[in-house]
């Protein structure tokens, strides 16, 4: 019974048909699959035509076993003679169509194969990234010719991946923000895993709706694999797929599609689960703890999750305006979740970062921050990115804390987000600071490795640099920055400043100034140095102007601190008391205005007054142990050892005094960081004249020019030096390189080369 029945089951042609409607059914997925994702159509509508096709193969067995094929057409099978049957025919056509059908399959996975890929699927290469501030990468972007810097970063290792942005697959085109936010926190995850080389989200953002090839992308990043995929959001269900990508071979390591409901839990899974099946098929180590970092779901609140994607985006474009946004998106996020602990961190760094492009005080800043990074710490104690930006707070908040703690901070950080560049550009900052340059050098560098195109990190290393006295390394870095991004205003700035600092061109500084206030015109330190800038050069109306731009931007810090300069750059020293008070409330060590009120003190007779100030600022140089010099005080300490000995204290000034000098035999003479005027300022304390005018000759032959005539027209330390011909000569030749650079600077002006200023903000 059982034979016979499966004999006619072959002859009716029954298995055939089967095996030609599954292979059919393949063929008609395959082709949907790519019609509705280049028509936008969500999900659900492949899934509609799989259950059809489910529904359909019975029913095609059914008429394949109730009907046959004639040379009258289709006719019930038993309506016809057995004996004038023609089902071998249509068996053999049947099998013919099987084979037809098998051969368009194969050809269709060879072809998927071995075909490369340009760059990214057409769906990156049509869509148009409409965000504010982001700039779209040209293939003229990248490479960048970026010195040694570029070249380390090109040698990718076997577990180096970039994560270019995902596609935008949604109907919505407003859902860019949310197919990037979960791109960021797949970067996130990746970049716990110790034993993987990921690079950063500024660096592949360049490569967003770019033409170029994998090989091409792959060298610029410095990596060997690439993951690159889409995220399509429709209603309540998310569709994102994914392939891994051997940038030498073009050969697909790895890929998978994740289609399930809308939830935080299952957004964090995929996150989750494409972290780890990138570490499995790259053979990288997960430990423990790397393992359960990647399981940790951050919140369950969607709108919370959706809020802290749009923070960060805004916050990585690094303007005032851009930061002051990322801070209500943030706030909002903890509104909706409290235990949200990423966005703690988050806000912490806005307000971080406020201080350096905003204007607003450090100190302030950093005791807004440190509570919430605590929170952070108390809800999830294995967050690196915790660490990091507690040890930036702590300097502000705790200025006792101890080198070693600080450090173990930093360090405790990187130990749980190896690849989390902004972790090593801080702690090379720190490192630096505390005098460690050449490891701090090479932290920075391995910042710009896991971020190469990341415009921020080369002004960062540039700064350092500069700070060693390299100055063309620095200004390598700075214009590659620039090259990186024509619209990041801090490598315009950067640029100033060295022009500025180091070659004293007031000239050649104001065209880089002009550009970075055109280009980011909330930010008051840029617009404060154009002040000092135009001061230099004794253009007193533009300086004026500038002022009243510096109040419409700034309530806080340079609102006090500009006039006060401007004032004593005039010889107003009366007019600065008010306005150094102010400093003094935000700012108790305040190297300006510390020394104003010390001034003011000893015009008054109360030299034992302006010591006090600087005893209530820096208690640790009056132990018996002595003060510890450092780059960021000892400008302070050459001014007090002038009070000390004002007031009678010779063994304390000259202790001070001697340990300043010898500081500063490690530092270069101009830029930032440079002591120039300073070492001349500490002989004439001393009372050594023929020092302090060789230092001052030596400062000024190599490009001094800064606040000159504060110093040397007012300061009554110099005072000292004033009939001394070669002194004269000095503050002659300064008059006129001044009074040449006004007058290139007012035909420049004319010309139309100096970028015109933006519209005074409403106050």
């Amino acid at each position: 019974m059982t034979m016979s029945f499966l004999e006619e089951l072959k002859r009716r042609n029954v298995v055939k048909v089967g095996m030609l409607y599954v292979v059919a059914s393949w063929l008609i997925l395959q082709v949907a699959d790519v019609l509705f994702e280049a028509m936008n159509l969500p999900s659900v509508w492949l899934r509609l035509v799989l259950a059809i096709l489910i529904l359909g193969f019975p029913l095609a067995l059914i008429f394949s076993w109730v009907f046959e094929m004639t040379p009258e057409g289709i006719k019930r099978e038993r309506d016809i003679d057995r004996s004038s049957s023609i089902t071998q025919q249509t068996g053999r056509k049947v099998n013919t169509l099987i084979v037809v059908l098998l051969v368009l399959a194969i050809a269709a996975v060879v072809v998927d194969r071995l075909i490369p890929e340009t760059a990214v699927t057409s769906d990156r290469e049509a869509a148009v990234d409409k965000r504010d501030g982001v700039t779209p990468a040209v293939e003229s972007a990248v490479p960048v010719e970026t010195g040694p810097v570029g070249e380390d970063a090109s040698i990718g290792n076997d577990k180096s991946v970039a994560v270019l942005p995902f596609a935008n697959r949604s109907a919505n085109e407003a859902d860019v923000y949310f197919v990037d936010g979960i791109h960021d926190d797949i970067l996130t995850q990746l970049a716990r895993i110790g034993d993987l080389k990921v690079i950063s989200r500024t660096s592949v953002e360049k490569f967003r709706n770019t033409s170029q090839s994998m090989g091409e992308i792959g060298d610029a990043l410095g990596v060997k694999n690439i993951l690159e995929g889409g995220v399509q959001r429709a209603g309540d269900r998310v569709r994102i797929n994914v392939q891994l990508i051997d940038v030498e071979t073009d050969k697909h390591l790895w890929a998978d599609t994740y289609d399930r409901e809308l939830t935080t839990e299952n957004i964090f899974a995929i996150q989750s689960e494409i972290s780890t099946a990138i570490a499995e098929a790259l053979k990288a180590t997960l430990s423990p703890e790397e393992k359960a970092q990647l399981a940790t779901e951050q919140t369950q609140n969607l709108e919370a999750m959706e809020a802290y994607f749009l923070g960060r985006q805004a916050m990585a474009r690094r303007t005032s305006s851009s930061l002051a946004e990322a801070e209500e998106h943030f706030k909002r996020a903890i509104e909706l979740d409290p235990n949200y602990a990423l966005v703690y961190v988050a806000l912490a760094d806005t307000y971080s970062l406020q201080a350096t492009y905003s204007g607003k005080s450090a100190e302030g800043q950093a005791r807004l921050g440190e509570p919430l990074i605590l929170k952070a710490l108390a809800i999830n104690d294995r967050l690196g990115e915790a660490y990091i930006s507690l040890a930036e707070t702590v300097p502000f908040v705790s200025p006792a804390e101890s080198a070693e703690d600080l450090g173990t901070l930093y360090r405790k950080g990187i130990e749980l987000a190896p690849g989390y560049a902004t972790g090593h550009h801080w702690y090379g900052i720190w490192l630096v600071g505390e005098g460690r340059f050449e490891e701090g050098v090479e932290r920075l560098r391995q910042a710009v490795r896991l971020d190469p195109l990341a415009p921020v990190l080369r002004t960062s290393l540039g700064s350092v640099l500069e700070s060693l006295g390299r100055f063309d390394e620095a200004s390598m870095e700075y214009e590659s920055s620039i090259r990186l991004d024509p619209g990041f205003a801090n490598g315009h700035s950067r640029l100033g400043r060295m022009e500025w600092l180091v070659n004293g061109r007031v000239d050649n500084a104001l065209v880089h100034m002009h550009k970075a206030v055109e280009l980011d015109p909330g930010n008051p330190g840029n617009v404060f140095d154009l002040v000092l800038m135009r001061t230099d050069i004794g253009e007193w109306d533009q300086t004026d102007q500038l002022l009243e731009r510096v109040f419409a931007i700034d309530s806080e810090f340079f609102s006090h601190l500009a006039p006060m300069l401007v004032n004593l750059n005039r010889g107003r020293a009366a007019d600065v008391v008010a306005d150094a008070e102010q400093l003094i409330a935000i700012d108790e060590s305040d190297i300006g205005a510390l020394y104003v009120l010390g001034l003011n003190d000893r015009r008054n007779g109360e030299a034992e007054r302006a010591v006090q100030r600087y005893r209530d600022a820096f208690p640790q140089w009056f132990e018996d142990a002595g003060p510890e010099i450092r780059q960021n005080n000892f400008v302070s300490a050459v001014f007090l050892a002038f009070f000390l000995r004002e007031a009678g204290d010779e063994l304390r000034s000259g202790l001070l005094l001697d340990r300043s000098l010898a500081f500063m035999q490690a530092l270069p003479r101009v830029g930032g960081s440079g002591y120039a005027p300073f070492k001349a300022y500490a002989f004439a304390v001393r009372g050594d004249k023929r020092e302090s005018l060789a230092a001052l000759r030596a400062a000024v032959d190599d490009g001094w020019r800064n606040v000159w005539r504060l110093l040397l027209k007012y300061d009554p330390v110099f005072a000292t030096l004033h009939e001394a011909p070669e002194y004269k000569a000095i503050v002659a030749e300064i008059e006129a390189d001044m009074a040449a650079q006004l007058a290139n600077v007012r035909a420049m002006e004319a010309r139309g080369e100096l970028a015109p200023l933006p519209p005074l903000p409403a106050r």
